[in-house]
């Protein structure tokens, strides 16, 4: 796992980053799948907000809530986490309050107010069918819309027990089918431009 110490120097000197990485070992490092989706999706996240032109201290924080998304999922049963088929609705209900878990955890980490509001909203959805608020739009924030995007992709992509990963193109068609419903359809244009950059291929290719 790459060292929080060397990620965002501003936050660094506010936030108890060894309390964070703490809470990053105990999940992280006792479910493998995790820990590699983490270390995905930060570097997206990073991408992606070079992509969005944003600040070199928001990138580092985009690299950061990235790689500490899932860290709620250290008070989810090991029974759900790792189960390798779908997930009954009670267990789905409880997988849900990972965020808020996560979200409660890092609020009460010295500094951290940045990344708590992210962590709690990055499951929500863009036309407010999303959890655990069900906040809308850009009432959500940047970061949280942009981690559903990057969490999301890294999900389809990535080999599971129970099914082989989803092809690029396939996934930047679920992307489209979901802008403005599931993310925020600004985010997605951006995303996809990112992706054509990194691996290459050409949107026109690919439908968008």
């Amino acid at each position: 796992m790459h060292n929080l110490k060397h990620s965002k120097q501003s936050i660094i000197n506010k936030v108890n980053m060894d309390a964070i990485e703490g809470f990053c070992r105990q999940v992280y490092y006792c479910d493998p799948y995790t820990s590699m989706h983490a270390e995905h999706v930060a570097e997206l996240m990073a991408g992606l907000a070079s992509q969005m032109c944003l600040p070199s201290d928001e990138i580092s924080l985009a690299f950061i809530v990235g790689l500490i998304h899932d860290v709620g999922k250290i008070k989810t049963p090991s029974a759900i986490l790792n189960k390798p088929g779908r997930l009954t609705d009670e267990e789905f209900k409880i997988m849900k309050q990972h965020s808020e878990h996560g979200a409660n955890m890092l609020s009460a980490i010295e500094g951290a107010e940045a990344v708590v509001p992210i962590m709690r909203h990055h499951h929500e959805r863009y036309d407010g069918k999303g959890y655990p608020k069900g906040l809308c739009g850009e009432s959500i924030p940047l970061l949280s819309r942009m981690l559903a995007i990057c969490d999301s992709f890294d999900a389809m992509t990535t080999n599971r027990c129970y099914r082989d990963p989803v092809p690029l193109a396939d996934c930047i068609n679920e992307i489209k089918k979901c802008s403005g419903t599931q993310f925020d359809p600004a985010i997605c244009v951006l995303f996809i431009e990112f992706l054509q950059d990194r691996f290459g291929f050409s949107i026109e290719e690919s439908g968008y």
